[in-house]
């Protein structure tokens, strides 16, 4: 029997450890719901439980690399999470891209309605910063838990056996679907959702944070990190979000920016082999 390339082996492996952990605590939670409180404390943000569920993407990246590459190969993973040197252009378009669409959809609207000195600005100007500040990314945990993961050690490899637009819609498809039992919990921000329109909505921004994985050559800070932080935060801060905008915008590039998603070259694939 022909084994699978060695990229795509390790991909299962992280995928399967990855879906292992997470589903496996939150179904705790769906089929013990009273017990999982009682003995392990509530799944909420912030809470141990929740912290060990989102976690597990950036823990399995570690323990894998360190499996296949040692502490050598470790050291590379994370000193990808480094902020220099980057493109200043796209480190910006990490952390204001996000916010900036939303704040020109409202403008655009506020305008289309004959009102545009209606536009309440807070949101953005009070509200977003307020929630920085006040320590999101680490109450959250999504951003931290997850990203070594999937941009640190899922997407490198992707990119090794496939182009940059297929690595991210097949990445935001794994992404999108690993959160699937939340949906089932209903302290947790899923169960409000549509299911459909989420995953499409995470495969669209999979293809945003593509690109600007390529662009700062592999930087999982500016590529994972900071967008993931901001994806959460934005609608938190009480700014609107249309799901119907980030789909088609992702379509688009998709469509319009070719399989390398105008990409010149591939980023360098510290932490894979």
């Amino acid at each position: 029997m022909t084994l699978p390339p060695e990229p795509l082996r390790q991909l299962l492996l992280f995928f399967g450890a990855s879906y292992a952990v997470t589903w496996a605590v939150l179904a705790v939670y769906i089929l013990a719901g009273e017990w999982a409180t009682e003995h392990l404390g509530p799944i909420r943000p912030g809470s141990p439980a929740f912290y060990v569920a989102v976690a597990a993407p950036s823990m399995a990246a570690l323990a894998l690399t360190f499996r296949q590459q040692g502490l050598s190969g470790v050291s590379s993973l994370l000193r990808r999470l480094l902020p220099f040197p980057v493109p200043v252009f796209w480190a910006a378009v990490a952390l204001l891209g996000y916010p900036a669409l939303w704040l020109v959809v409202a403008l655009a609207t506020k305008i289309a309605d004959g009102t545009p000195g209606a536009l309440d600005l807070s949101p953005w100007t009070v509200a977003l910063p307020a929630l920085l500040l006040a320590g999101h990314l680490l109450k959250d945990g999504g951003a931290l838990g997850e990203e070594l993961g999937w941009r640190g050690y899922a997407l490198p490899r992707l990119l090794e056996i496939s182009t940059p637009r297929t690595a991210s819609v097949v990445l935001g498809l794994v992404w999108a679907v690993w959160h699937l039992p939340a949906f089932f919990i209903g302290s947790l921000s899923q169960s409000t959702f549509s299911l459909a329109p989420y995953i499409l909505n995470v495969v669209a921004f999979s293809v945003f944070m593509t690109v600007i994985f390529i662009r700062t050559d592999g930087n999982v800070l500016w590529a994972g990190i900071v967008p993931h932080m901001m994806f959460n935060a934005v609608p938190r801060a009480g700014i609107e979000v249309f799901s119907a905008v980030t789909i088609v915008l992702g379509a688009l590039v998709l469509l319009l920016c070719g399989p390398s998603l105008g990409g010149g070259k591939r980023p360098a694939k510290g932490g894979s082999s």
